[in-house]
């Protein structure tokens, strides 16, 4: 409580020193805050501590994040992030030193240290020394700059407070040094590779996210069980005949659907750093029916159709009913009835082999940092055959869950009839609310 309160005072003290009275709505409304009325004669901290009332200690955080990184306030924003990373695993001293060892003398090679290091930490306000008159900003230009070598990368972190910062401003740090523009060619990836021997040890590594003109672009994050590569073959809300699928390009592994293509949905566009979010899927299901003027509804009827049970419908519309208004552009697509395994066989057809015993998800997330949640609505299919209980059929399930596991995705099963009848809402609601905890889903 004492901190919940201590953060809404930083987060008010900062919008009434920073905006006027007329000025507050607009920026209450940029950060989800409804500002009251000035009219009873309460000053611009009373009107923003009304607003923040009934906020949770995280969501109180993250306004604080926010704002502190959009008005370069330091301190509101690692007083943020403190709160947000209290369960994430430390990047201790330690790392921190040796990592900056693997630098030496040079941080960041072709980029300008000084406004490389501006971006993320208040070099301009901070004094270097107790009794010096010259700001830190100066003797980084001067140590690093003017005199290449005087100071270590590790005199720099003591100096900036790199060493005891948060894991995000750290982590930005790490990914800026290591940016195409300043660092290319050969000793890049073999500094990659010295730096993540360091960082292993607190459970973390940078890994390749993106590229720029082909040179690649690095990203610090856990080391997880999360699968290895990108999602290529998104095929999903299968509603009819089981579609004939070809390889149009087999070197690219580029599918082509021979026949039955209206009984399911291919999403064919890559699937970036946050995984795959709704309104991606909206806007490529726009592009794919000329434009729809409302392809948020016409993309969620046909998602739909493939609902197999009044359980997975119950999942489906209590997630959007629930999140859509709470996360808005940073929703999760949640994609119903995705092939997972396919078998271009049909299974009843099958005389010397096995089909495999699951082709399909009822549910699949695609979160960032390439985390892939399946959630599982099990009617009694799961566990017998022919009206009576089967341990062959559940170890079949069990089995394949499995497989799926050390694979890297993640799974989470519901009964059937957890999802109907006047508990479901909140069942569901629970759930998910501790999912977005879990993998830190925020909205945006």
């Amino acid at each position: 409580m004492a901190r919940r309160i201590h953060i809404s005072e930083m987060i008010a003290n900062k919008l009434s020193n920073a905006y006027t009275h007329a000025t507050l709505p607009a920026i209450g409304e940029e950060f989800g805050l409804t500002m009251p009325s000035a009219a009873d004669g309460s000053s611009k901290k009373e009107r923003a501590l009304q607003a923040l009332a009934g906020k949770t200690e995280y969501e109180l955080a993250e306004i604080a994040r926010d704002l502190g990184r959009q008005s370069r306030a330091f301190g509101l924003e690692e007083e943020a992030l403190a709160i947000l990373e209290r369960n994430t695993p430390a990047i201790s001293e330690i790392t921190r030193r040796d990592i900056a060892k693997c630098f030496g003398d040079d941080l960041c090679g072709e980029r300008d240290v000084v406004a490389l290091v501006k971006e993320l930490f208040p070099i301009e306000m901070m004094t270097f020394g107790t009794f010096s008159l010259r700001i830190l900003e100066e003797e980084i230009q001067q140590h690093m700059v003017n005199f290449p070598g005087d100071w270590s990368v590790e005199t720099l972190f003591e100096q900036i407070g790199a060493l005891t910062c948060s894991i995000d401003r750290f982590g930005r740090l790490l990914e800026a040094a290591l940016h195409p523009l300043g660092r290319r060619g050969p000793e890049l990836p073999i500094l990659v590779t010295a730096i993540n021997e360091v960082l292993r040890l607190d459970g973390y590594r940078l890994a390749i996210e993106s590229e720029l003109s082909g040179h690649p672009i690095y990203r610090l994050g856990t080391i997880s069980r999360s699968p290895t590569g990108s999602p290529k073959n998104l095929i999903f809300a299968s509603n009819g005949p089981k579609p004939e699928i070809g390889l149009g390009d087999a070197i690219n592994n580029d599918i082509t659907i021979l026949s039955n293509a209206s009984s399911c949905l291919v999403y064919d566009k890559p699937i970036g750093r946050d995984g795959l979010l709704w309104r991606e899927l909206v806007e490529w299901w726009r592009d794919l029916q000329d434009h729809s003027a409302d392809a948020a509804k016409d993309l969620g009827q046909r998602l739909h159709q493939s609902l197999a049970s009044d359980a997975e419908r119950q999942m489906f519309k209590t997630y959007f009913q629930l999140y859509h208004p709470k996360l808005g552009g940073a929703l999760p697509a949640l994609i119903p009835q995705v092939y997972l395994h396919y078998d271009p066989a049909v299974v009843s057809a099958l005389r010397h082999r096995k089909g495999f015993v699951r082709q399909r998800m009822d549910f699949l997330l695609l979160l960032r940092d390439r985390v892939r949640i399946v959630i599982e609505v099990d009617g009694s299919q799961h566990f017998s055959q022919d009206g009576k209980p089967s341990l062959n059929v559940y170890a079949d399930m069990v089995s394949a869950d499995r497989d799926l596991r050390l694979s890297g995705y993640e799974i989470y099963r519901f009964g059937s009839n957890e999802l109907v009848g006047g508990q479901a809402f909140g069942r569901i609601e629970s759930f998910f609310d501790r999912l977005w905890r879990l993998y830190k889903v925020t909205g945006a």
